[in-house]
């Protein structure tokens, strides 16, 4: 085995750096570029890395990539709240970046053909996953957070307040989190002259969260019909807390099943040779 060269290793090591830095400073200027040097979200370490890239490769995925098939990354986009950090083409493109670069570390590292492609492969579906858990993350926390929005909505609207004011206390007192981040800015392009029941429609198309699609259609129903906003949301949000719970039932009643598994291949051989090895141990000396 040959011997490790210090000053490769030092030039190694300054040129990734200069090549983070670089992406860095290039992922600003290109969301600077666009308007968006403050996206909704922060994007983790390697997205921001990566961007530069991908928006360098997007006018190769205009060309591949069909109107539908944008239409459709857009809105996966969307209901991930990623559509102001990162658009279709750049997404479209990201497999690409991320497979080059798991091919660059698996031959850095020394790797054979397979190992490249495994990295390749991980690379190239690495976004697609992290996708999934965002979005499944996501519809975790509107399930968290609803109920008690709704609490709070239909204490104010109980206590005397207008909807448009309930909502402001809402966002105002609900604390940092998906639904009030979605409700601050359905609150400005209803300040803007937008109407109220198209921007909340606007909130719940974007998240396409079943809980919150029947909060809002509650609301705007409610008030097309002259109900009662207070008793509405007061039944939407004795119905929210109740699905709260029977999820919270369901997942319990699924986790002994979970447990299978880890019990039958993992805990149970450990436990059976801890006993059995003693009793072997004795038949041998007994033989």
């Amino acid at each position: 085995m040959n011997p490790v060269d210090p000053w490769a290793t030092m030039l190694a090591a300054v040129i990734g750096g200069s090549v983070a830095c670089v992406g860095g400073l290039a992922s600003r200027a290109v969301l600077t570029a666009r308007g968006r040097a403050r996206p909704r979200v922060a994007l983790p370490l390697w997205l921001r890395l990566a961007l530069p890239p991908a928006a360098a490769l997007v006018p190769l995925a205009r060309m591949a990539l069909h109107e539908t098939s944008r239409a459709r990354v857009a809105a996966r986009l969307q209901r991930a709240d990623l559509d102001d950090s990162i658009g279709p083409d750049e997404w479209f493109a990201l497999p690409f970046v991320l497979a080059l670069a798991g091919v660059a570390c698996a031959i850095a590292a020394g790797g054979g053909p397979m190992p490249t492609f495994a990295a390749a492969l991980a690379g190239a579906c690495w976004p697609a996953l992290w996708l999934r858990d965002r979005r499944r993350a996501l519809a975790r926390a509107i399930d968290r957070e609803l109920p008690q929005l709704l609490e709070l909505l239909t204490l104010a609207v109980e206590g005397g307040c207008a909807l448009g004011a309930a909502l402001r206390i809402a966002v105002d007192a609900g604390g940092a989190g998906v639904l009030q981040r979605g409700l601050a800015e359905a609150l400005q392009a209803i300040r803007a002259g937008r109407p109220r029941g198209e921007a909340l429609a606007d909130l719940a198309r974007r998240y396409e969260h079943a809980g919150l699609q029947a909060m809002v259609g509650a609301i705007v129903h409610a008030e097309a019909s002259g109900a009662g906003v207070a008793a509405t949301l007061r039944a939407q949000s004795v119905q929210r807390t109740e699905e709260r719970f029977a999820r919270a039932e369901r997942l319990a009643m699924e986790s002994p099943v979970k447990m299978l598994a880890p019990l039958i291949l993992c805990i149970f051989p450990c436990a059976f040779l801890v006993i059995a090895f003693p009793i072997a141990h004795r038949l041998l000396q007994w033989a």
